[in-house]
């Protein structure tokens, strides 16, 4: 009941403020638009030009999707962007004209405006973090299997099923935070559980035995041995009662949180919790420059990554 509680207080916060965000919308050569979106450049950017700023990439829910390049930026990002405003991070918020993130090409563009965010902005290539509701969190998952060394850390909430070329293997190693409700009756709480038994099953571990439907309790997947997960577990067992399965001695660095109750709105709740940002930031690519851009070329440097980089420093943002 607390988790419902949280939710509906949280939905009746007010929607960012546009003003907030500056137009960061792929374009074509003539002009089209390709892939509508909007960035927030946090003040340390320019006051603090030698001091490279994480990127946190927000993927909406079926439910923003068009091309007006202003549903996205709703009161589903708001403790977001506060968050954004905390750690003097960039929030880059891009809108798909369809229901799903899943197509290739608009994740291959959704690349190249991240990587363009690198090169014009003061982005840190090592601390680039993705999240996404619904349909975004199943963009999570496609952009992890698709773009696998590029993120530091990722954070999946209600997420729909991924794409049919997803690689489960390719996610061994990554941070990565999911949320899920059992009662959630839009995306059944069985599409994460499925994708999470793939990535066990990538890494050689058994699936748990997961609570039943009517089970109050907040069911926690974790390996206790990585210091991240300790600190994070402990903060969610002082709020929750928790039922835990660890995972230990394998290549995952995957926490799994299944929630008794909320539906499929349990952003808010997830959004609002200082654990989980404070999870989410302690990760950084330790070695960026070795990191694939768009999947194709290797980025050294930012003058380096403007001359071997064209198809990000042609395209046209406005």
């Amino acid at each position: 009941m607390v988790v419902v509680v949280i939710v509906a207080l949280s939905r009746a916060a007010h929607s960012a403020d546009m003003s907030e965000f500056a137009d960061w919308s792929l374009r074509g050569a003539n002009g089209a638009l390709q892939l509508p979106g909007r960035l927030f450049v946090p003040p340390e950017a320019t006051s603090e030009p030698r001091s490279r700023r994480p990127l946190i990439v927000f993927l909406h829910g079926s439910g923003e999707a068009g091309t007006d390049n202003a549903n996205q930026v709703n009161g589903n990002i708001d403790s977001l962007l506060a968050e954004a405003k905390r750690r003097g991070a960039y929030l880059y918020a891009p809108q798909t004209t369809t229901d799903e993130w899943d197509g290739k090409t608009l994740t291959d563009n959704l690349m190249v405006m991240i990587d363009r965010a690198v090169v014009d902005e003061n982005v840190d290539p090592g601390r680039l973090y993705v999240t996404g509701l619904s349909s975004g969190g199943g963009g999570v998952w496609n952009m992890l299997s698709r773009y696998p060394r590029r993120f530091a850390a990722a954070l999946s909430i209600s997420a729909d099923t991924p794409a049919p070329d997803f690689v489960a293997g390719r996610l061994l190693g990554i941070p990565i935070c999911a949320f899920h409700s059992r009662d959630d009756d839009t995306v059944p709480v069985g599409e994460d559980r499925n994708t999470v038994a793939r990535v066990f099953a990538a890494a050689g571990v058994a699936t748990p035995q997961y609570p039943s439907t009517n089970s109050n309790q907040y069911f926690l997947i974790s390996d206790p041995n990585l210091a991240s997960h300790r600190t994070y577990n402990d903060r969610v067992r002082q709020q929750h009662e928790t039922m835990s399965f660890a995972i230990t001695s394998t290549p995952l660095d995957l926490i799994y949180n299944e929630l008794p109750n909320g539906g499929h709105g349990i952003w808010p709740a997830v959004y609002n919790s200082p654990a989980v940002y404070d999870w989410l930031f302690s990760h950084a690519v330790p070695n960026p420059c070795q990191a694939t851009v768009a999947g194709d070329v290797a980025c050294v440097s930012r003058r380096e990554f403007r001359m071997w980089h064209p198809r990000v420093c042609g395209i046209r943002v406005r």
